[in-house]
């Protein structure tokens, strides 16, 4: 069983990856956006929904909490489709190169391959308008909301939003596998990119299908499988899996908790600037 003294600081680079999605979420907004803990709210219950809800509806739950707030929900909805355009980019060159590794056993051969579906996806971002509609019709495409690519590409026309996607969404893929890797040295296991690639694969798709309640069960098994067919014995492996579950309830309550407090420190700041006019 994993050391919990070792996997608590797991929790650090977790949190991390959030944060870092907030400020990404909210820098697409363009202008008029919400402030940074109107975001973190809003993306703190859409996350709690899609742990404890068999239903994930956590981005309709998300982008209903922003507009309430004022958001404009055009905005609040292709911003977070970009957001989940450009994710799926990411997890797609991940997997291919997490395949390309264990099919021809040179990670070079993986990492090749991931570039390449990054480039592509830039290209598609960049010229690729004439097939807006094509990408709309497509069933598949429609899932995975390629077509936002395009306003993502619209977006990041100006310098400061391009960098600031740029470094958030490395932000969300490091610190993921930074976690990760913590994970697998408290349960004694070697600090491997490529098993923690495996479980970062895996943690997302198990999200795309229907599961139990907070995804009990089918989670850890999706974490496991990834990693015993790399060779990780069985009890390591369960170990990991189940470390990495209770830590991202953790991480869930964490987030409540910074969210709550920027929320009263906003509410006190407007609190004591009206408070000059109540004296007079």
């Amino acid at each position: 069983m994993p050391e919990l003294a070792l996997a608590v600081p797991a929790l650090i680079p977790l949190v991390a990856v959030e944060l870092a999605k907030t400020v990404r979420w909210r820098v697409l907004f363009g202008q008029g956006r919400p402030s940074f803990a109107t975001c973190l709210r809003a993306l703190v219950a859409g996350q709690t929904a899609n742990a404890l809800s068999p239903v994930r509806a956590g981005d309709a739950l998300q982008v209903g909490i922003i507009t309430a707030q004022g958001a404009p929900l055009g905005a609040a909805t292709g911003a977070l489709a970009g957001t989940k355009a450009i994710d799926t980019v990411c997890l797609g060159a991940i997997a291919l190169a997490v395949a390309g590794t264990s099919a021809f056993s040179r990670a070079g051969v993986g990492i090749a391959a991931g570039l390449m579906v990054l480039a592509a996806a830039a290209v598609l971002a960049l010229r690729g308008r004439g097939l807006r509609r094509r990408l709309e019709e497509n069933r598949i495409a429609r899932k995975l909301r390629l077509a936002s690519l395009m306003d993502v590409a619209e977006a990041l026309r100006e310098p400061r939003v391009l960098w600031t996607v740029f470094l958030t969404t490395g932000t969300v893929w490091l610190a993921g596998l930074a976690a990760n890797g913590v994970l697998l040295a408290a349960v004694g296991l070697p600090v491997d990119l490529h098993l923690a690639a495996r479980i970062i694969v895996a943690g997302y798709l198990v999200g795309l299908f229907p599961s139990p309640p907070a995804q009990l069960g089918t989670f850890e098994a999706a974490i496991t499988v990834a990693l015993t067919s790399a060779g990780v014995p069985l009890q390591e492996a369960l170990a990991v899996a189940v470390s990495l579950h209770v830590c991202q309830f953790v991480k869930l309550g964490v987030l409540l908790a910074v969210s709550f407090a920027l929320t009263m420190r906003r509410a006190t700041w407007a609190a004591w600037a009206r408070w000059p006019a109540r004296s007079a």
